[in-house]
């Protein structure tokens, strides 16, 4: 049973994200462009595991790919916001922006997930991720409004919750470099 279970997470799962990004790309419903999605994406799975014997991380799973699609809803909003903020900031030279570089302590586990979270922080404008040292992360935050989102923790959250991870009440402090 347990070896048919590896088979799951490591041959099918992956190629129903590639049959997925398929029909996203494809854009077609058509039962022939299913056929061959569902050909090409199982197909290539099965080559790369065998070639490579290269599977998804243990972090993703079930409930992780269901609460992705609305992690990804949530993270592009949060994009667009920001992308609004810093193109009043560009627009209007005289507002006063505070460029800083802080450094702030994560308890998520995991290199996986703190890469998620690295990302996400990066993606987000205004904000990027300079380095990440075990459980601390080096960010860049153009002012102080994307320095509150931070220290909040937003993004945190959002990461533990993708992972069903739970959070423990944070009582680190976090530091400005200058």
């Amino acid at each position: 049973m347990a070896k048919w279970r590896h088979i799951w997470l490591r041959i099918l799962l992956p190629a129903i994200f590639l049959f997925i990004f398929w029909i996203f790309i494809t854009a077609s419903f058509s039962p022939i462009n299913i056929l061959y999605g569902l050909i090409c994406s199982c197909l290539t799975m099965i080559i790369i595991w065998l070639i490579l014997r290269i599977g998804l991380p243990k972090d993703i799973n079930l409930p992780f790919l269901t609460r992705l699609p609305i992690f990804l809803i949530v993270l592009a909003w949060q994009v667009i916001r920001a992308n609004f903020v810093l193109a009043l900031i560009v627009i209007k030279p005289r507002l006063k922006i505070d460029p800083v570089i802080v450094e702030f302590y994560t308890e998520l586990t995991g290199d996986f997930k703190k890469t998620i979270l690295a990302s996400s922080i990066t993606l987000t404008p205004g904000t990027l991720t300079i380095d990440a040292q075990d459980n601390d992360l080096t960010v860049h935050c153009l002012d102080i409004s994307h320095r509150r989102g931070l220290f909040q923790r937003q993004s945190e959250r959002r990461v533990a919750w993708l992972f069903n991870q739970k959070q423990r009440k944070s009582n680190h402090i976090e530091r400005l470099i200058t």
